[in-house]
């Protein structure tokens, strides 16, 4: 159990590594987006170079990620805690990816990918909640995927009061997952401070975005 465990969890790490948004630009608009907009290979600058569909796309694989790191998990049989641990390598790799030299996105959608394989519906709601009520009100991205993961923690900490001793990695994991979003969204928090942060908009043509995300 233990050796299938950790091949698992290295697994879901490369997995999440895969870098779907650089995959998409490359492969369907012959353009590297690392070198448009923000550079950064999260949907978010998918969307703002190459238009909604595309970003959908995106979106759905970067969240496959993390959903088939926690489903396929718990399929051979390394129980709830295991598999979330998989599903926390998912998102690292996301950020961190070994194919990029570390680097990476913002794991917003990789993270939700975690959080509807491996938590109650409550904490799905709330987080998914956040994110579109404040991404609705402000019309920025980085406010509502900030606003998201805030939501996801404060929701576990509600859901599982009371059963901390049992499923306290699961708080973890949200604790992580908040750290995360925050520091990878740093550079967007220095822009709101700032009053710089710009709102969510589409590009004039395919390939030109250059709004920062």
């Amino acid at each position: 159990m233990a050796a299938k465990a950790v091949l698992w969890i290295i697994s879901s790490y490369l997995m999440g590594s895969i870098p779907f948004g650089l995959v998409v630009s490359r492969l369907l608009f012959k353009q590297d987006l690392r070198k448009l907009g923000s550079g950064n290979i999260g949907a978010t600058n998918v969307m703002r170079n190459f238009g909604v569909q595309p970003f959908i796309a995106v979106m759905m694989l970067d969240m496959a990620k993390g959903v088939a790191a926690v489903a396929i998990g718990r399929a051979l049989g390394l129980g709830p805690n295991l598999s979330l641990v998989a599903g926390l390598a998912s998102i690292m790799g996301h950020n961190w990816s070994v194919f990029l030299k570390f680097k990476g996105g913002k794991g917003i959608a990789t993270s939700g990918g975690v959080i509807i394989a491996a938590y109650p519906w409550q904490v799905i709601v709330a987080t998914l909640g956040a994110f579109l009520v404040m991404v609705l009100i402000t019309r920025i991205m980085s406010v509502g995927s900030i606003s998201g993961a805030t939501g996801f923690v404060v929701s576990t900490c509600v859901i599982f009061r009371g059963e901390m001793g049992e499923y306290w990695l699961y708080l973890f994991v949200a604790v992580v997952g908040f750290a995360f979003a925050v520091y990878k969204h740093r550079e967007n928090i220095r822009r709101l401070l700032k009053g710089e942060e710009p709102r969510l908009s589409l590009p004039g043509r395919k390939g030109t975005g250059e709004v920062k995300t």
